[in-house]
Parts: structure tokens; C-alpha cells; sequence
């Protein structure tokens, strides 16, 4: 379940494709995902997840699995 709501956070916000939000999409690979879209990111994961991030958390996500990673960390993945 959380794969999937993962996946349609990141669709949602960066306005991609379920199919093209894989483990390996990262920042700069994205044209549509730059600082601000980042930030609308993390609030569509704080409040998804019901989670507040760090700064070190928020600055470590640069692709979805990282984003996986710190989801795991507060034991969400």
C-alpha cells in the first residue's frame, strides 16, 4: 500500500505518469522537479504520511528512493 501511495504522491506532484515514478527518478532528471516542487513534495508526504521531516531529511531525498529510504526510517515503507 505505501508503494503505491508513494508513487501517486510523487505523480501527483511532479504531474508525471504512475508508470514513469520509479525507485531511480531523481531531481534533476525531472524537469518539473525543482526546489519548489520539492517543497510541495515534502508537504505531500508530511501530510500523506502523517510525519514531520527534518532538514537533513528533506535536503537527503533527491530521487524516490530516497525518498523511500527516510519513509522507512520513521517506519512507513
Amino acid at each position: 500500500m505505501n508503494n503505491n501511495k508513494l508513487i501517486s504522491l510523487v505523480a501527483e506532484v511532479l504531474k508525471l505518469p504512475p508508470a514513469n515514478v520509479t525507485d531511480t527518478l531523481a531531481m534533476g532528471q525531472v524537469e518539473s522537479w525543482d526546489s519548489l516542487k520539492h517543497m510541495e513534495l515534502v508537504v505531500a508526504i508530511e501530510t500523506g504520511y502523517g510525519l514531520e521531516l527534518t532538514f537533513d531529511e528533506i535536503v537527503a531525498m533527491k530521487s524516490v528512493g530516497d525518498i523511500r529510504k527516510v519513509l522507512a526510517a520513521h517506519g512507513k515503507a
